[in-house]
């Protein structure tokens, strides 16, 4: 169901990640001077709106392995033990632990919680922003949604994870600073089954 004008936000109850109308970017830098995008493919995830929308919760878990840069030989690289150890470390999590409002923009908050990759749990805070209404575009009867978009800035060091090797020039192969870009639709209904239905799982 759609806000009325005076909300901001979906209504109350559990909303479910739309890993087909999602992006979950981030953007590196490599070979020092560089900077590299890439993106992970496979996530699923609830956030639970309560009805003081600062009560809410968020629970995502990404597929390591979905990563994607457009370069095989290098993912396969990021998914090795030098850096992200998919093998070892199959998962990505992120779970929400406290949200405040941002200023005085309805629509901006901040998102607190527990950031793990490579294993390793680290506090996080997204900059966050209600973006707006997204029913589904053939039949609003099948679904209602809503955009958000997201960006934080994570240090691979605090998780444990590697630069790569010394660069001739000076540097490594990676920086540590990864930069951390969301824009993520959510639905009121599960998408199990339209995944399974068209092959995406």
């Amino acid at each position: 169901m759609p806000q009325t004008e005076e909300s901001v936000g979906p209504t109350p109850g559990v909303w479910h990640l739309d890993p087909l109308h999602s992006s979950l970017i981030f953007v590196a830098r490599y070979l020092k001077f560089g900077r590299v995008q890439g993106t992970f493919g496979s996530a699923e995830g609830t956030v639970t709106v309560a009805e003081n929308p600062l009560d809410s919760e968020v629970d995502v878990v990404v597929e390591a392995a979905s990563l994607n840069t457009g370069v095989q030989a290098r993912d396969n690289h990021l998914r090795s033990a030098d850096f992200l150890d998919v093998e070892n470390h199959p998962e990505l999590r992120f779970t929400s632990t406290r949200l405040e409002r941002r200023g005085r923009a309805r629509n901006s908050f901040l998102m607190h919680g527990d950031l793990t990759i490579h294993g390793t749990t680290r506090e996080t805070t997204f900059d966050c922003q209600w973006v707006g209404e997204a029913p589904d575009y053939v039949d609003q009867e099948k679904g209602y949604g809503h955009f958000f978009a997201a960006n934080t800035e994570i240090r691979l060091s605090d998780f444990g994870i590697g630069q790569g090797d010394h660069l001739p020039w000076g540097g490594r192969l990676v920086g540590d600073t990864v930069d951390v870009v969301l824009e993520v639709r959510i639905q009121n209904h599960d998408p199990i089954d339209f995944l399974r239905q068209i092959g995406h799982v």
